[in-house]
């Protein structure tokens, strides 16, 4: 019988899966971003993998009260990223259809942030 290890869920799975998934989410964060996010908001973060940065900044800040910091930090970052993608599109005209795509899906990932910041109000 196989033994299995058993790891406690984290309740921000979504939003982590959103961001190591660049095809939802339209950008890409850097374990750099994700460690700056963490410097900035009082989590001390290792050197790990994207997945493990992710669900360590998420669930850390959110047991030392500054989830909401972290989520103006990801919005800061994405705002920025967008700005980018604007001026790109208007450099490159060519590119402005793919661009917009990009741009939409960073203004999704903004209201995934949003929806977990306010939490789940059926949740203790």
């Amino acid at each position: 019988m196989k033994k299995r290890h058993h790891e406690e869920r984290s309740k921000f799975l979504t939003l982590e899966n959103h961001f190591l998934n660049t095809f939802f989410s339209g950008l890409y964060l850097s374990a750099g971003d994700f460690i700056a996010v963490a410097k900035a908001n009082g989590v001390d973060l290792q050197m790990h993998s994207r997945e493990m940065l992710i669900k360590d900044l998420l669930n850390e800040s959110d047991k030392i009260g500054t989830f909401n910091g972290v989520i103006t930090a990801l919005n800061n970052l994405i705002d920025e990223r967008i700005n980018l993608c604007n001026r790109l599109s208007l450099e490159y005209p060519g590119a402005r259809a793919g661009l917009s795509k990009l741009v939409q899906k960073a203004a999704g990932t903004k209201a995934l942030l949003a929806r977990e910041s306010r939490g789940n109000p059926y949740e203790l």
